[in-house]
């Protein structure tokens, strides 16, 4: 492992691994990513893309790359588990019924964010693999592979406090 290497973790759980060199050891804090940062702003030729547009089927038509958002398919699926709080609820009650209206609304709150997005996001490739671990604040860890190109298809499972979903 290398000084240079990071990994995203909990500020309130930072890592300090012990790397030896010569019979040396040096700390490494690591911490995890505070802000996400800024769409950068490319100057867009409408025309140019219109132009290649001319006689094309629309699912066929290139897009530049800054259209898309500067994440996985793999880890907006994840974002789905966000308000993983109303899942703990549900897999507390008694009733079927007030258990059902939990996760119904736990499935309508994954679309709480879709107003805020203009791009989408990029195609995992196959075999390609996300990870989130959130055991420490919402106590949710989740698992993601792309399994199929065509048709794109992916597998995902999350466990939390009292459910999985898969």
């Amino acid at each position: 492992m290398d000084v240079t290497d990071r990994i995203s973790v909990n500020s309130s759980q930072a890592l300090t691994p012990t790397l030896s060199n010569n019979n040396q050891s040096t700390k490494v804090a690591r911490t995890r990513r505070l802000r996400v940062p800024d769409k950068p702003n490319y100057p867009l030729n409408l025309w140019s893309i219109i132009k290649n547009c001319i006689g094309k089927d629309l699912s066929k038509i290139p897009m530049p790359v800054n259209f898309n958002e500067p994440l996985s398919m793999l880890q907006r699926l994840t974002e789905d588990f966000e308000y993983s709080e109303i899942l703990d609820k549900a897999a507390q009650c008694k009733d079927a019924c007030e258990q059902l209206a939990y996760v119904t609304a736990f499935t309508i709150s994954s679309y709480s964010t879709t107003s805020n997005r203009t791009g989408k996001p990029f195609n995992p490739l196959l075999g390609e693999t996300y990870e989130c671990d959130r055991t420490d604040d919402l106590g949710w860890r989740c698992v993601n592979e792309q399994v199929s190109h065509h048709p794109p298809m992916a597998a995902q499972y999350c466990e939390g406090r009292g459910w999985r979903c898969w």
